[in-house]
Protein backbone atom coordinates (compact mmCIF):
# COMPACT_ATOMS: atom_id res chain seq x y z
CA UNK A 1 0.00 0.00 0.00
CA UNK A 2 1.16 3.53 -0.75
CA UNK A 3 3.12 5.07 2.12
CA UNK A 4 1.87 8.57 1.24
CA UNK A 5 -1.34 9.75 -0.35
CA UNK A 6 -3.08 13.04 -0.94
CA UNK A 7 -6.03 14.60 -2.74
CA UNK A 8 -4.97 17.56 -4.88
CA UNK A 9 -7.96 19.91 -4.67
CA UNK A 10 -8.61 23.54 -5.57
CA UNK A 11 -11.06 26.38 -5.13
CA UNK A 12 -12.70 25.61 -8.46
CA UNK A 13 -12.30 24.42 -12.01
CA UNK A 14 -9.70 26.27 -14.05
CA UNK A 15 -7.24 26.46 -11.15
CA UNK A 16 -4.68 24.26 -12.90
CA UNK A 17 -5.34 20.96 -11.11
CA UNK A 18 -4.61 18.70 -14.08
CA UNK A 19 -1.49 20.61 -15.10
CA UNK A 20 -0.19 20.61 -11.53
CA UNK A 21 -1.19 16.98 -10.99
CA UNK A 22 0.69 15.58 -13.98
CA UNK A 23 3.70 17.74 -13.11
CA UNK A 24 3.69 16.40 -9.55
CA UNK A 25 3.32 12.83 -10.74
CA UNK A 26 6.25 13.15 -13.11
CA UNK A 27 8.39 14.98 -10.52
CA UNK A 28 7.71 12.30 -7.89
CA UNK A 29 8.70 9.62 -10.39
CA UNK A 30 11.99 11.48 -10.92
CA UNK A 31 12.57 11.13 -7.16
CA UNK A 32 12.24 7.36 -7.50
CA UNK A 33 8.66 7.15 -6.26
CA UNK A 34 6.23 4.67 -7.76
CA UNK A 35 3.11 6.77 -8.32
CA UNK A 36 -0.46 5.50 -8.61
CA UNK A 37 -2.80 8.17 -10.05
CA UNK A 38 -6.52 8.59 -9.36
CA UNK A 39 -9.24 11.00 -10.48
CA UNK A 40 -12.29 12.04 -8.49
CA UNK A 41 -15.57 11.80 -10.36
CA UNK A 42 -16.77 10.77 -13.83
CA UNK A 43 -13.86 11.87 -16.00
CA UNK A 44 -12.29 9.98 -18.91
CA UNK A 45 -9.82 12.57 -20.19
CA UNK A 46 -7.79 13.60 -17.13
CA UNK A 47 -6.85 9.94 -16.48
CA UNK A 48 -5.32 9.83 -19.99
CA UNK A 49 -2.92 12.60 -18.91
CA UNK A 50 -2.21 10.74 -15.67
CA UNK A 51 -1.19 7.66 -17.63
CA UNK A 52 1.08 9.79 -19.83
CA UNK A 53 2.79 11.17 -16.71
CA UNK A 54 2.96 7.96 -14.65
CA UNK A 55 3.11 5.14 -17.17
CA UNK A 56 0.26 3.32 -15.37
CA UNK A 57 -3.52 3.45 -15.69
CA UNK A 58 -5.36 5.99 -13.57
CA UNK A 59 -8.50 5.00 -11.65
CA UNK A 60 -11.74 6.91 -11.07
CA UNK A 61 -13.02 7.36 -7.53
CA UNK A 62 -16.71 8.24 -7.73
CA UNK A 63 -18.68 8.38 -4.50
CA UNK A 64 -22.03 8.58 -6.29
CA UNK A 65 -21.60 5.67 -8.68
CA UNK A 66 -19.71 3.38 -6.29
CA UNK A 67 -20.73 2.20 -2.81
CA UNK A 68 -18.19 3.36 -0.19
CA UNK A 69 -16.80 -0.15 0.41
CA UNK A 70 -16.33 -0.72 -3.34
CA UNK A 71 -14.59 2.65 -3.76
CA UNK A 72 -12.25 1.98 -0.84
CA UNK A 73 -11.49 -1.52 -2.12
CA UNK A 74 -10.67 -0.34 -5.64
CA UNK A 75 -8.46 2.42 -4.23
CA UNK A 76 -6.59 0.06 -1.91
CA UNK A 77 -6.16 -2.55 -4.65
CA UNK A 78 -4.69 -0.08 -7.12
CA UNK A 79 -2.46 1.65 -4.56
CA UNK A 80 -1.13 -1.60 -3.09
CA UNK A 81 2.13 -1.60 -5.05
CA UNK A 82 2.76 2.16 -5.08
CA UNK A 83 4.87 4.49 -2.95
CA UNK A 84 2.47 7.40 -3.29
CA UNK A 85 -1.15 7.79 -4.39
CA UNK A 86 -1.97 11.09 -6.09
CA UNK A 87 -5.70 11.80 -6.32
CA UNK A 88 -6.68 14.67 -8.59
CA UNK A 89 -9.87 16.30 -7.35
CA UNK A 90 -12.90 17.50 -9.28
CA UNK A 91 -14.11 21.11 -9.63
CA UNK A 92 -13.74 22.88 -6.26
CA UNK A 93 -12.87 21.05 -3.06
CA UNK A 94 -16.48 20.95 -1.80
CA UNK A 95 -18.31 20.70 -5.13
CA UNK A 96 -20.14 17.41 -5.50
CA UNK A 97 -23.51 15.83 -6.05
CA UNK A 98 -25.68 18.50 -4.44
CA UNK A 99 -25.40 22.17 -3.59
CA UNK A 100 -26.06 21.54 0.11
CA UNK A 101 -23.81 18.56 0.92
CA UNK A 102 -20.24 17.28 0.53
CA UNK A 103 -21.36 14.01 -1.10
CA UNK A 104 -19.19 12.93 -4.07
CA UNK A 105 -16.90 15.96 -3.65
CA UNK A 106 -13.11 15.86 -3.37
CA UNK A 107 -13.51 16.54 0.37
CA UNK A 108 -15.78 13.49 0.65
CA UNK A 109 -13.24 11.31 -1.15
CA UNK A 110 -10.53 12.56 1.22
CA UNK A 111 -12.65 11.42 4.15
CA UNK A 112 -13.44 8.02 2.63
CA UNK A 113 -9.77 7.32 1.92
CA UNK A 114 -8.35 8.84 5.09
CA UNK A 115 -6.02 10.82 2.80
CA UNK A 116 -5.14 14.48 3.47
CA UNK A 117 -5.85 17.35 1.11
CA UNK A 118 -3.25 19.50 -0.62
CA UNK A 119 -5.02 22.71 -1.59
CA UNK A 120 -3.91 24.24 -4.89
CA UNK A 121 -4.48 27.99 -4.88
CA UNK A 122 -4.34 30.29 -7.89
CA UNK A 123 -2.46 33.10 -6.14
CA UNK A 124 -2.58 35.65 -8.92
CA UNK A 125 -3.58 39.10 -7.67
CA UNK A 126 -3.80 38.15 -3.97
CA UNK A 127 -1.78 38.72 -0.84
CA UNK A 128 -3.53 38.70 2.57
CA UNK A 129 -6.70 37.45 0.87
CA UNK A 130 -4.88 34.14 0.40
CA UNK A 131 -5.21 33.56 4.14
CA UNK A 132 -8.93 34.30 4.11
CA UNK A 133 -9.47 31.87 1.22
CA UNK A 134 -7.43 29.06 2.75
CA UNK A 135 -8.91 29.45 6.24
CA UNK A 136 -12.37 29.43 4.72
CA UNK A 137 -11.73 26.18 2.87
CA UNK A 138 -10.13 24.60 5.93
CA UNK A 139 -13.02 25.46 8.26
CA UNK A 140 -16.00 24.96 5.93
CA UNK A 141 -16.35 21.20 6.48
CA UNK A 142 -16.90 21.75 10.19
CA UNK A 143 -19.55 24.36 9.42
CA UNK A 144 -21.39 21.71 7.36
CA UNK A 145 -21.29 19.28 10.29
CA UNK A 146 -18.81 17.00 8.51
CA UNK A 147 -15.50 15.69 9.76
CA UNK A 148 -12.84 18.43 9.96
CA UNK A 149 -10.83 18.78 6.77
CA UNK A 150 -7.40 17.19 6.98
CA UNK A 151 -5.48 19.96 5.20
CA UNK A 152 -1.85 18.87 4.93
CA UNK A 153 -0.64 21.96 3.10
CA UNK A 154 -0.85 24.33 0.17
CA UNK A 155 0.62 24.67 -3.32
CA UNK A 156 0.51 27.96 -5.18
CA UNK A 157 -0.12 28.49 -8.89
CA UNK A 158 0.52 31.57 -11.06
CA UNK A 159 3.26 33.01 -8.84
CA UNK A 160 5.51 35.55 -10.58
CA UNK A 161 8.83 34.89 -8.85
CA UNK A 162 10.66 33.31 -5.94
CA UNK A 163 10.34 36.61 -4.06
CA UNK A 164 6.57 36.64 -4.60
CA UNK A 165 6.37 33.05 -3.39
CA UNK A 166 8.28 33.78 -0.19
CA UNK A 167 5.99 36.74 0.49
CA UNK A 168 2.85 34.62 -0.04
CA UNK A 169 4.21 31.70 1.97
CA UNK A 170 4.98 33.96 4.96
CA UNK A 171 1.38 35.21 4.95
CA UNK A 172 -0.18 31.74 4.68
CA UNK A 173 2.00 30.00 7.25
CA UNK A 174 1.57 32.89 9.74
CA UNK A 175 -2.19 33.38 9.28
CA UNK A 176 -3.30 29.81 8.54
CA UNK A 177 -0.76 27.62 10.31
CA UNK A 178 -0.40 25.27 7.34
CA UNK A 179 2.78 24.63 5.33
CA UNK A 180 3.24 25.86 1.77
CA UNK A 181 5.20 23.29 -0.22
CA UNK A 182 5.95 25.13 -3.45
CA UNK A 183 4.76 26.97 -6.51
CA UNK A 184 4.49 27.17 -10.26
CA UNK A 185 4.84 30.27 -12.40
CA UNK A 186 2.56 30.94 -15.32
CA UNK A 187 3.89 28.63 -18.06
CA UNK A 188 1.99 29.30 -21.31
CA UNK A 189 4.09 26.67 -23.09
CA UNK A 190 2.53 23.86 -21.02
CA UNK A 191 -1.09 25.03 -21.37
CA UNK A 192 -3.53 22.21 -22.21
CA UNK A 193 -6.11 23.13 -24.85
CA UNK A 194 -9.84 22.50 -24.41
CA UNK A 195 -12.91 21.88 -26.58
CA UNK A 196 -16.61 21.10 -26.03
CA UNK A 197 -16.17 18.12 -23.67
CA UNK A 198 -13.08 19.42 -21.87
CA UNK A 199 -9.39 18.93 -22.52
CA UNK A 200 -8.12 17.45 -25.75
CA UNK A 201 -7.28 13.75 -25.34
CA UNK A 202 -3.67 13.23 -24.33
CA UNK A 203 -2.78 11.47 -27.58
CA UNK A 204 -3.76 14.58 -29.57
CA UNK A 205 -1.42 16.98 -27.73
CA UNK A 206 1.78 17.66 -29.65
CA UNK A 207 4.89 17.51 -27.47
CA UNK A 208 3.00 16.30 -24.41
CA UNK A 209 6.00 14.50 -22.91
CA UNK A 210 8.08 17.66 -23.32
CA UNK A 211 5.37 19.66 -21.52
CA UNK A 212 5.30 17.12 -18.69
CA UNK A 213 9.10 17.17 -18.45
CA UNK A 214 9.13 20.97 -18.18
CA UNK A 215 6.50 20.84 -15.44
CA UNK A 216 8.51 18.23 -13.54
CA UNK A 217 11.72 20.26 -13.89
CA UNK A 218 10.00 23.39 -12.60
CA UNK A 219 8.31 21.65 -9.66
CA UNK A 220 11.53 19.92 -8.61
CA UNK A 221 13.14 23.36 -8.48
CA UNK A 222 10.25 25.18 -6.80
CA UNK A 223 8.72 22.57 -4.46
CA UNK A 224 9.85 20.73 -1.35
CA UNK A 225 8.47 17.35 -2.40
CA UNK A 226 10.12 15.28 0.37
CA UNK A 227 8.45 17.57 2.92
CA UNK A 228 5.13 17.20 1.09
CA UNK A 229 5.39 13.40 1.14
CA UNK A 230 6.27 13.38 4.83
CA UNK A 231 3.22 15.52 5.59
CA UNK A 232 1.00 13.14 3.60
CA UNK A 233 2.04 9.87 5.20
CA UNK A 234 -1.14 8.07 6.13
CA UNK A 235 -2.25 4.58 7.15
CA UNK A 236 -3.50 2.38 4.34
CA UNK A 237 -7.17 2.44 3.48
CA UNK A 238 -8.51 -1.06 3.99
CA UNK A 239 -11.75 -2.56 2.71
CA UNK A 240 -13.09 -6.04 2.13
CA UNK A 241 -13.67 -6.86 -1.54
CA UNK A 242 -17.33 -6.57 -2.52
CA UNK A 243 -19.18 -9.77 -3.29
CA UNK A 244 -19.15 -10.43 -7.03
CA UNK A 245 -21.14 -12.79 -9.26
CA UNK A 246 -19.31 -15.98 -10.20
CA UNK A 247 -17.09 -15.70 -13.24
CA UNK A 248 -17.91 -17.61 -16.42
CA UNK A 249 -16.60 -21.14 -16.59
CA UNK A 250 -14.85 -20.35 -19.88
CA UNK A 251 -13.67 -16.91 -21.09
CA UNK A 252 -15.51 -15.24 -23.96
CA UNK A 253 -14.01 -12.98 -26.62
CA UNK A 254 -15.42 -9.43 -26.42
CA UNK A 255 -14.44 -6.88 -29.06
CA UNK A 256 -13.60 -3.47 -27.58
CA UNK A 257 -13.71 -0.39 -29.84
CA UNK A 258 -10.53 1.48 -28.97
CA UNK A 259 -9.04 4.30 -31.03
CA UNK A 260 -9.14 8.09 -31.32
CA UNK A 261 -12.93 8.01 -31.83
CA UNK A 262 -13.78 5.57 -29.02
CA UNK A 263 -11.68 5.77 -25.88
CA UNK A 264 -13.94 6.65 -22.94
CA UNK A 265 -13.63 3.66 -20.62
CA UNK A 266 -13.21 3.25 -16.89
CA UNK A 267 -10.12 1.12 -16.28
CA UNK A 268 -11.75 -0.62 -13.33
CA UNK A 269 -14.80 -1.49 -15.47
CA UNK A 270 -12.61 -3.14 -18.09
CA UNK A 271 -10.79 -5.11 -15.42
CA UNK A 272 -14.09 -6.20 -13.86
CA UNK A 273 -15.21 -7.55 -17.24
CA UNK A 274 -11.96 -9.52 -17.45
CA UNK A 275 -12.36 -10.74 -13.86
CA UNK A 276 -15.84 -12.05 -14.72
CA UNK A 277 -14.68 -13.90 -17.83
CA UNK A 278 -14.18 -11.46 -20.73
CA UNK A 279 -11.19 -11.70 -23.02
CA UNK A 280 -11.11 -8.15 -24.36
CA UNK A 281 -9.92 -7.77 -27.95
CA UNK A 282 -9.30 -4.14 -28.99
CA UNK A 283 -10.15 -3.08 -32.53
CA UNK A 284 -10.43 0.23 -34.39
CA UNK A 285 -13.62 1.33 -36.17
CA UNK A 286 -11.44 3.95 -37.87
CA UNK A 287 -8.80 1.62 -39.31
CA UNK A 288 -9.87 -2.04 -39.25
CA UNK A 289 -11.70 -3.45 -42.25
CA UNK A 290 -13.49 -6.15 -40.26
CA UNK A 291 -14.36 -7.02 -36.69
CA UNK A 292 -12.00 -9.41 -34.91
CA UNK A 293 -12.78 -13.05 -35.68
CA UNK A 294 -14.93 -15.30 -33.49
CA UNK A 295 -16.32 -12.63 -31.20
CA UNK A 296 -18.97 -13.51 -28.64
CA UNK A 297 -19.84 -9.88 -27.94
CA UNK A 298 -18.97 -6.27 -28.63
CA UNK A 299 -18.55 -3.10 -26.56
CA UNK A 300 -18.61 0.33 -28.19
CA UNK A 301 -17.65 2.97 -25.63
CA UNK A 302 -17.91 6.72 -25.72
CA UNK A 303 -15.41 9.16 -27.14
CA UNK A 304 -15.29 11.66 -29.96
CA UNK A 305 -16.90 10.03 -33.02
CA UNK A 306 -18.14 13.50 -34.04
CA UNK A 307 -14.53 14.50 -34.76
CA UNK A 308 -13.97 11.51 -37.05
CA UNK A 309 -17.28 11.20 -38.89
CA UNK A 310 -15.79 11.27 -42.38
CA UNK A 311 -13.34 8.46 -41.60
CA UNK A 312 -15.92 6.36 -39.76
CA UNK A 313 -18.43 6.73 -42.60
CA UNK A 314 -15.77 5.94 -45.20
CA UNK A 315 -14.88 2.61 -43.58
CA UNK A 316 -17.68 0.81 -45.40
CA UNK A 317 -16.23 -2.68 -45.02
CA UNK A 318 -16.20 -2.42 -41.21
CA UNK A 319 -19.70 -0.88 -41.15
CA UNK A 320 -21.03 -3.70 -43.33
CA UNK A 321 -19.43 -6.36 -41.14
CA UNK A 322 -20.78 -4.64 -38.04
CA UNK A 323 -24.33 -4.44 -39.41
CA UNK A 324 -24.29 -8.07 -40.51
CA UNK A 325 -22.94 -9.28 -37.17
CA UNK A 326 -25.44 -7.33 -35.09
CA UNK A 327 -28.34 -8.33 -37.32
CA UNK A 328 -27.29 -11.94 -36.77
CA UNK A 329 -27.62 -11.39 -33.01
CA UNK A 330 -24.07 -10.68 -31.82
CA UNK A 331 -24.51 -9.14 -28.33
CA UNK A 332 -23.43 -5.50 -28.24
CA UNK A 333 -23.43 -2.79 -25.60
CA UNK A 334 -22.91 0.79 -26.83
CA UNK A 335 -22.54 3.95 -24.74
CA UNK A 336 -22.94 7.54 -25.95
CA UNK A 337 -20.42 7.82 -28.83
CA UNK A 338 -20.89 4.12 -29.56
CA UNK A 339 -24.65 4.63 -29.58
CA UNK A 340 -24.28 7.47 -32.09
CA UNK A 341 -22.05 5.28 -34.28
CA UNK A 342 -24.84 2.68 -34.46
CA UNK A 343 -27.38 5.29 -35.60
CA UNK A 344 -28.35 6.07 -39.19
CA UNK A 345 -26.44 9.33 -39.47
CA UNK A 346 -24.95 12.30 -37.70
CA UNK A 347 -24.96 15.92 -38.81
CA UNK A 348 -22.21 18.32 -37.76
CA UNK A 349 -21.34 21.74 -39.17
CA UNK A 350 -23.91 21.30 -41.93
CA UNK A 351 -22.54 17.95 -43.15
CA UNK A 352 -24.40 14.66 -42.69
CA UNK A 353 -22.51 11.37 -42.54
CA UNK A 354 -24.14 7.96 -42.91
CA UNK A 355 -23.23 5.53 -40.13
CA UNK A 356 -24.06 1.94 -39.17
CA UNK A 357 -27.86 2.21 -39.35
CA UNK A 358 -28.48 -0.37 -36.62
CA UNK A 359 -30.70 2.02 -34.64
CA UNK A 360 -33.41 4.04 -36.45
CA UNK A 361 -32.06 7.35 -35.16
CA UNK A 362 -30.31 10.34 -36.66
CA UNK A 363 -28.08 12.52 -34.50
CA UNK A 364 -26.92 16.12 -34.67
CA UNK A 365 -24.37 18.25 -32.83
CA UNK A 366 -25.79 21.19 -30.85
CA UNK A 367 -24.18 24.23 -29.26
CA UNK A 368 -25.05 23.34 -25.66
CA UNK A 369 -25.10 20.42 -23.25
CA UNK A 370 -28.19 18.25 -23.67
CA UNK A 371 -27.88 16.12 -20.55
CA UNK A 372 -25.23 16.67 -17.92
CA UNK A 373 -24.52 15.02 -14.58
CA UNK A 374 -25.29 11.98 -12.52
CA UNK A 375 -28.24 9.64 -12.97
CA UNK A 376 -29.63 6.31 -11.90
CA UNK A 377 -31.19 3.96 -14.45
CA UNK A 378 -33.65 1.14 -13.87
CA UNK A 379 -32.90 -1.28 -16.73
CA UNK A 380 -35.84 -3.46 -17.69
CA UNK A 381 -35.47 -7.25 -17.90
CA UNK A 382 -34.47 -8.81 -21.19
CA UNK A 383 -31.70 -6.43 -22.25
CA UNK A 384 -28.04 -7.44 -22.62
CA UNK A 385 -27.41 -5.93 -19.15
CA UNK A 386 -30.38 -7.73 -17.57
CA UNK A 387 -30.19 -11.03 -19.47
CA UNK A 388 -31.82 -13.74 -17.36
CA UNK A 389 -33.30 -11.27 -14.86
CA UNK A 390 -36.98 -11.19 -13.96
CA UNK A 391 -36.91 -7.72 -12.38
CA UNK A 392 -35.25 -4.45 -13.43
CA UNK A 393 -31.69 -3.82 -12.28
CA UNK A 394 -30.61 -0.41 -11.05
CA UNK A 395 -27.25 1.05 -11.98
CA UNK A 396 -25.78 4.52 -11.50
CA UNK A 397 -23.97 6.51 -14.15
CA UNK A 398 -23.71 9.90 -15.81
CA UNK A 399 -24.34 11.76 -19.08
CA UNK A 400 -22.30 14.51 -20.71
CA UNK A 401 -22.96 15.25 -24.37
CA UNK A 402 -23.72 18.01 -26.84
CA UNK A 403 -25.37 15.75 -29.42
CA UNK A 404 -29.03 14.83 -29.57
CA UNK A 405 -31.35 12.51 -31.41
CA UNK A 406 -33.14 14.33 -34.23
CA UNK A 407 -36.89 14.07 -34.14
CA UNK A 408 -39.10 12.48 -31.50
CA UNK A 409 -38.15 9.02 -30.32
CA UNK A 410 -40.74 6.33 -29.67
CA UNK A 411 -40.29 6.02 -25.90
CA UNK A 412 -42.55 2.96 -25.76
CA UNK A 413 -39.52 0.87 -26.69
CA UNK A 414 -37.11 2.45 -24.20
CA UNK A 415 -35.17 0.11 -21.92
CA UNK A 416 -34.17 2.50 -19.14
CA UNK A 417 -36.20 4.58 -16.73
CA UNK A 418 -33.67 7.29 -15.88
CA UNK A 419 -33.83 9.50 -12.81
CA UNK A 420 -31.67 12.43 -11.78
CA UNK A 421 -30.67 12.37 -8.09
CA UNK A 422 -32.36 14.68 -5.60
CA UNK A 423 -33.12 17.50 -5.51
CA UNK A 424 -33.72 17.53 -9.30
CA UNK A 425 -35.70 14.30 -9.50
CA UNK A 426 -36.21 14.79 -13.23
CA UNK A 427 -36.84 11.56 -15.12
CA UNK A 428 -36.88 10.41 -18.73
CA UNK A 429 -36.79 7.31 -20.91
CA UNK A 430 -33.51 6.09 -22.40
CA UNK A 431 -31.86 2.99 -23.81
CA UNK A 432 -32.84 1.26 -27.06
CA UNK A 433 -32.51 -2.36 -28.12
CA UNK A 434 -32.38 -4.00 -31.53
CA UNK A 435 -31.97 -7.78 -31.32
CA UNK A 436 -29.08 -8.24 -28.87
CA UNK A 437 -27.74 -4.70 -29.28
CA UNK A 438 -28.32 -2.17 -26.50
CA UNK A 439 -27.40 1.49 -26.99
CA UNK A 440 -27.92 4.61 -24.90
CA UNK A 441 -26.38 7.92 -23.87
CA UNK A 442 -25.61 7.12 -20.21
CA UNK A 443 -22.12 5.99 -19.21
CA UNK A 444 -21.95 3.33 -16.48
CA UNK A 445 -19.19 2.07 -14.25
CA UNK A 446 -19.92 -1.66 -14.01
CA UNK A 447 -18.69 -1.71 -10.41
CA UNK A 448 -21.90 0.22 -9.65
CA UNK A 449 -23.75 -3.05 -10.35
CA UNK A 450 -21.43 -5.93 -11.33
CA UNK A 451 -24.41 -8.15 -12.12
CA UNK A 452 -25.02 -6.05 -15.25
CA UNK A 453 -21.54 -6.92 -16.53
CA UNK A 454 -22.00 -10.59 -15.66
CA UNK A 455 -25.36 -10.72 -17.48
CA UNK A 456 -23.83 -9.26 -20.64
CA UNK A 457 -21.04 -11.83 -20.58
CA UNK A 458 -23.54 -14.67 -20.02
CA UNK A 459 -25.54 -13.52 -23.05
CA UNK A 460 -22.30 -13.45 -25.05
CA UNK A 461 -21.38 -16.95 -23.90
CA UNK A 462 -24.83 -18.33 -24.76
CA UNK A 463 -24.76 -16.67 -28.18
CA UNK A 464 -21.30 -18.05 -28.90
CA UNK A 465 -22.27 -21.57 -27.79
CA UNK A 466 -25.31 -21.51 -30.06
Amino acid sequence: MAKSAFVLAAAGSGSGKTTFAIGLMAALRRLGQKVQPFKVGPDYIDPMYHRAACGVASRNLDAFMLPPQTLQYLYARAAAGADVAVVEGVMGLYDGLRSYSLEASSAHISQLLGAPVILLVNARGMSLSLAALINGFRDFARQKGAEPLNLAGVLLNNIKSEMSFQYAREIIERECGVPVFGWLPNLPEVALSERHLGLYCSGEVAGLQQKIALLADTLLTNCDLPRLLAACECPPCEAEPPKLPAALAEPVAIGLAQDAAFNFYYQDSLELLEQLGARLIPFSPLRDERLPADLAGLILGGGYPELHLAELAANQSLLADLRQSLQAGLPCYAECGGFIYLGRSMTMQGQTHRLAGVFPFDFAMTDRLQHFGYLEAAVRPGTPLTYGEEQPLRIRGHEFHYTQRVGAADESGACYQVQKPAPARRGWQEGWQVRNTLGAYPHFNFWANPQCARNFLQLAADYHNK
